[in-house]
């Protein structure tokens, strides 16, 4: 195996041996003799005999090029010391003198051996782990969805509560909510700003800024559509605001007891999560990537000035350990205190499988779907250290992560598979597992001491507690801390949010790697081309499900007619086993997509209906008026959608936009519009006679387009990818004819006008 392969499995077996926290896992950076030997003059290696016993001290930090005293002066009975430091380093003379000074050159986990001997020549061995850093020299910030945000207090946002809960917590290991603040609609990233929180809101195009000693907030509101996600700040600059539907950041200034936006600067498509780096730019991420890499912009803000780093999609065939594919989801970016280093957590898409895309050779899989993966990267150059993408076996989105104070640990967290991992980065290997923190955890802090971890587990409705000093066992909650003041959804609800979001349940998904929400987090949709050959479908281009998904036919081929249809994908590429039980599932034709309804058999397939059906709300689209009016290009484009000359009313009608459904039971409406090639497959394993009608609401936030992804724009739907006027009657249109149709589809969002 290849040391990225091996990584998991090795760490794995270290952390059972017992070996854990600062005088953790020790794989010296030199394994060589350093230039010297360990004499033997006979005796044991270790232990007590005859009195004799050999005391390295305790393990602990030191900094790099910092002078080290390794002594062994508590040992008993000894005459005689030698050290072997570790790492390359020259052993230390054979003498009375317990003592040695050292100099570590480079950071790492050293293991450094004494011996001693008495007078009868018996010798002893005991050994010490020096964990050695780069000295601290930036203080990380980055948006996240909890933080300590001054002594002993934590924040964390309360999305479907509209509230900001805060908690204080002991030595002791207590947990006890402070307050509750309600913020804005849908608070989804915090960040300390001063002495105040300052609150990202998209679901109402604004920010918050809350004084947790009283209280209060005062709200600003941003661009209509803007949908601002992350905030970032130093304590005494501006606040730097991420602005996802526009690909903007925002910069907020306090005016008095208000905020006050000062500009609005492009950045990136999709801007998602932010970080201040060490040179004092500003770093964000595009949440969903293209196929052909994942991106992350760096913007000075003296200059304005905008570059665009890389992570590489990786070529690599996908097995039982590994997959290849591109980085998605990037929610954080995360630099280390040391200022040297920084890691990105995603999930990693497989779009080079599937049986289509590889000639029959690799159909895709449970396990070889998506892999949760953390990708390092120099936070000055954007240079990306390719052999240090770790990948986690076992889980399929790595969400949010946390730095320790000196950098030589990170805390990822794997959402579906409701674990946190511990990844020593210093050896570049998992140093232990958090198992069990509870539904969806969205956020992790730690306190400044790294002694407790907060886990925001963001479904379970509370914020988890560890101590994180010890991994010789896994930790166990020592408090909990209630997230809402009341649980805002309804039980069916809430019961399906959490089913649609866990891959943990085996019910839903063998070894932990595919949860609905990975292809569709937030019910969006993820940017990606599936190839679901082995399906018996085609490549197939990720839908949205906002917009109240769930009546009538679903899918591009019409393939299930209920949201319970999704047993299917349960029980076959997810590979869990299902939440019907064997004989409600085997009964009549309900093992058929479009056989017996299946509604009203099981509760929790129920829920996970209830919960798609309660997507309804789509964002509103940036393109449109500050006060949502069509702008008049979109107005004439709006009248040619309509018109007789271009036919788009006979397929895209009503509210909807759409006239999908069924002419008979089993009998989907479907058309040949003219997009269908040699990627498009089949249809239930059948021949593909034509495609269902699409809505074409939030067109603006869901490239590529048509049912294969062949589309990158929609000027390419209205022209290159319809040159037989099969979709739409637009050949004959002009480029200003044109400008004006895609003007307004780019409008749609649910409201017609």
């Amino acid at each position: 195996m290849t040391r990225r392969r091996a990584w998991r499995g090795l760490a794995l077996a270290l952390v059972a041996a017992g070996l854990a926290g600062c005088g953790s896992p020790a794989e010296d950076v030199d394994a060589g003799d350093g230039g010297g030997s360990v004499p033997d003059a006979g005796g044991g290696d270790a232990g007590v005999d005859g009195g004799l016993i050999a005391d390295a001290g305790a393990s602990r930090y030191a900094e790099v090029e910092a002078e080290v005293l390794l002594d062994g002066s508590a040992s008993v009975g000894a005459i005689r010391y030698q050290w072997a430091p570790g790492g390359g380093l020259p052993f230390g003379p054979v003498s009375s003198d317990p003592t040695l000074r050292v100099r570590y050159p480079r950071p790492g986990r050293y293991s450094a051996v004494l011996t001693v001997w008495d007078g009868s020549g018996r010798r002893r061995r005991d050994g010490v782990v020096l964990s050695v850093t780069n000295p601290p020299s930036h203080a990380p910030r980055q948006s996240s969805t909890i933080a300590v945000v001054a002594d002993h207090l934590l924040a964390v946002v309360s999305p479907d509560s509209d509230e900001l809960m805060l908690a204080r917590w002991s030595e002791a290991g207590t947990l006890e909510v402070e307050r509750r603040v309600p913020v804005c609609h849908t608070p989804r990233t915090l960040c300390r700003w001063g002495t105040e929180i300052a609150v990202a809101c998209p679901g109402d195009d604004t920010v918050a800024r809350v004084d947790p000693a009283l209280g209060t907030t005062t709200t600003i509101a941003l661009p209509r559509g803007s949908r601002p996600f992350g905030v970032v700040a130093s304590d005494a600059g501006p606040l730097w605001v991420t602005l996802q539907g526009t690909g903007s950041l925002a910069e907020l200034v306090r005016d008095g007891g208000t905020m006050r936006l000062a500009r609005t600067l492009p950045v990136i498509t999709d801007a998602r999560g932010i970080t201040l780096l060490p040179d004092g730019r500003i770093g964000v991420t595009r949440w969903r990537s293209p196929d052909t890499h994942a991106e992350l912009a760096v913007i000075a803000p003296d200059t304005a000035a905008v570059e665009t780093w890389t992570l590489a999609y990786d070529p690599q065939a996908a097995s039982d350990t590994e997959v290849g594919g591109v980085p998605s989801y990037l929610e954080q970016w995360l630099v280390s205190p040391d200022g040297r280093s920084s890691v990105v957590p995603s999930l990693r898409a497989a779009i080079g499988e599937g049986s289509f895309v590889t000639g029959g050779t690799r159909p895709l899989s449970f396990q070889t779907t998506i892999r949760a993966v953390l990708s390092t990267l120099d936070p000055t150059t954007g240079v990306e250290d390719a052999g240090h993408r770790l990948q986690f076996d076992n889980r399929g989105f790595a969400n949010a992560a946390v730095f320790s104070s000196r950098g030589d640990y990170v805390f990822v967290a794997t959402r579906g598979t409701q674990t946190v991992e511990r990844v020593d980065v210093l050896n570049a290997q998992l140093a232990g597992t958090i198992t069990e923190v509870g539904f969806a955890p969205n956020g992790l802090a730690l306190s400044p001491d790294d002694r407790f971890l907060f886990v925001d587990t963001y479904l379970a409705r509370r914020v988890a507690m560890f101590d994180v000093s010890d991994f010789s066992e896994a930790p166990a909650p020592l408090a909990h801390a209630s997230i809402p003041t009341d649980e805002p959804l309804s039980p069916a609800e809430l019961r399906g949010k959490i089913l649609f979001n866990d891959s943990h349940d085996p019910r839903l998904s063998r070894d932990g790697y595919i949860a609905c929400a990975h292809c569709h987090l937030d019910g969006q949709d993820d940017h990606r081309v599936w190839d679901f050959s082995d399906r018996g479908e085609g490549l197939r281009n990720t839908t949205s499900l906002l917009g109240g998904a769930g009546a009538g036919a679903l899918h591009w081929t019409a393939n299930f007619d209920e949201i319970q249809d999704f047993e299917h994908d349960l029980r076959g590429p997810f590979q869990g086993t299902g939440l019907l039980s064997d004989a409600d599932f085997h009964t009549g034709t309900r093992d058929q997509s479009l056989g017996d309804p299946k509604a009203g058999l099981s509760a929790d397939l129920d829920a996970l209906a209830a919960y798609v059906q309660s997507l309804a709300v789509r964002p509103p689209s940036p393109r449109r008026g500050p006060d949502g009016a069509l702008p008049a290009a979109a107005l004439r484009g709006r009248d040619l959608f309509r018109s007789d000359a271009t036919g788009c009313t006979a397929c895209h009608v009503g509210e909807a936009l759409t006239d999908s459904g069924f002419l008979a039971p089993g009998r989907p409406r479907l058309h040949d519009v003219g997009t269908l090639g040699a990627g498009s497959g089949r249809r239930l394993g059948g021949p593909l006679t034509g495609l269902d009608t699409p809505t074409l609401h939030g067109l603006w936030n869901s490239p590529p387009y048509l049912h294969d992804g062949s589309a990158g724009t929609l000027r390419e739907v209205l022209t290159t990818r319809n040159p037989e006027d099969r979709h739409g009657r637009t050949s004959h249109l002009g480029e200003a004819d044109l400008d004006d149709l895609e003007a307004y589809l780019l409008c749609l969002d649910g409201r017609l006008d």
